[in-house]
């Protein structure tokens, strides 16, 4: 095996936005093979780079995660770097995005073991409904919307949930329930294609039907993805930069996922093709 194509037990065998990059890869004369992170009889000194892609049980256990991925980028390349993937996997990342001038939802922080009351929150801002969630998370898990009404009740939930990690809160962007978001994939650093994520539920961040592949027209918004990666610094296989529209019509970032997005390769004809080139370039 020349390149192991990391995910996890849930998905032994890539999902069908993934799928596609297999063959890509054997088109160049590479055996590429999915394996699952964790699996201790692999031996990475034996393959020539590991590319990290589906491992959506790492933020359960990211000290777990962090430490094998410093391991392996010991024993092959991998790709995501370790060092990326540390600075990606606790949402801290987007205020020091913001401090580099990166337009994000505002966000406010709790520590470990603090607190914070929601309802003074929620009238200094402004706000007519919060999102509160851990800073490690991932697919929506422990993430809660809760309007002004209910503020004042929820502020023992953010006692509870920050006994055992840092927390943020933000605005809930009432256009997850109009527009819902925009993603911007780069590979390589390079732009690759961009896929709207349109909202099904009247409810949820997270809530969001089938991704479909979309033409820029917005040239803030692409200068905007182009900025995130400038300000990132560091050399990306692969990044998801996801942007949304605030509740004052200005578009933010929202999180940029050098860990383990989807990259939704299987909608552009040629988007496998370009990440196997570069994955290629890489070894």
């Amino acid at each position: 095996m020349d390149v192991a194509i990391l995910t996890y037990s849930g998905l032994p065998q890539l999902d069908a936005y993934d799928a596609p990059l297999l063959p890509a890869l054997a088109e160049l004369g590479v055996d590429a093979r999915p394996v699952i992170w964790d699996d201790p009889e692999v031996d990475f000194r034996e393959v020539k780079a590991a590319v990290v892609r589906t491992v959506w049980d790492s933020h359960l256990r990211r000290d777990t995660f962090i430490a094998w991925a410093e391991k392996v980028g010991r024993l092959t390349k991998l790709f995501n770097s370790a060092d990326v993937l540390r600075w990606n996997t606790h949402k801290l990342y987007l205020r020091e995005l913001e401090a580099k001038g990166v337009p994000v939802t505002p966000t406010v922080w709790v520590e470990k073991g603090g607190g914070l009351d929601l309802e003074a929150l929620m009238q200094s801002f402004g706000w007519d409904a919060l999102v509160l969630k851990p800073a490690v998370s991932a697919g929506a898990l422990k993430t809660y919307i809760i309007p002004r009404a209910e503020a004042a009740a929820a502020t023992s939930l953010v006692t509870d949930l920050a006994a055992s990690c840092e927390l943020m809160v933000q605005p809930y962007l009432k256009a997850f329930e109009t527009e819902g978001e925009r993603s911007y994939i780069f590979i390589d650093g390079a732009f690759s294609h961009a896929v709207r994520r349109p909202p099904t539920l009247q409810s949820a961040p997270r809530g969001f039907a089938k991704p479909t592949i979309f033409t820029p027209d917005n040239g803030e918004e692409m200068k905007l993805a182009e900025r995130v990666l400038e300000a990132i610094d560091r050399p990306l296989l692969y990044a998801r930069v996801d942007v949304a529209t605030d509740n004052t019509g200005v578009t933010r970032l929202q999180e940029v996922e050098v860990t383990e997005p989807s990259l939704f390769l299987s909608l552009d004809p040629e988007a496998p093709r370009r990440l196997a080139r570069a994955i290629v370039a890489k070894l």
